[in-house]
């Protein structure tokens, strides 16, 4: 198995994520310690590539933000931006808890 480090991610791969980072960032009241976890991950995600240790770590800033946005957050949604949500918190948990090839 190859180190997680040196392992390289398409940004593009990460639709689901940054989809959902918008909707956080849109919807959420959030102070501004969130705010910058947001704006930390745009930084990232703004190249072609990332590492893989990267990408999992923007997935785990996702999860953060929107626990920290409130149990009933996604009740408040429209359905275009709960797909959204959910999406980018399905690729979140793959990156996170399955491996590698699970972020794709």
């Amino acid at each position: 198995m190859s180190d997680p480090y040196f392992v390289l991610v398409e940004t593009s791969e990460l639709r689901g994520l940054v989809g959902a980072l918008d909707v956080v960032d849109e919807r959420a009241e959030l102070n501004h310690r969130y705010r910058k976890l947001i704006a930390d991950s745009r930084r990232v995600l703004e190249g072609p590539q990332v590492r893989l240790t990267q990408a999992r770590g923007i997935a785990k800033r996702l999860m953060v933000l929107v626990k920290a946005a409130g149990p009933g957050f996604a009740d408040g949604l429209d359905e275009r931006e709960r797909a959204a949500l959910e999406d980018g918190l399905a690729q979140a948990d793959s990156l996170v808890h399955r491996g590698p090839a699970a972020g794709s």
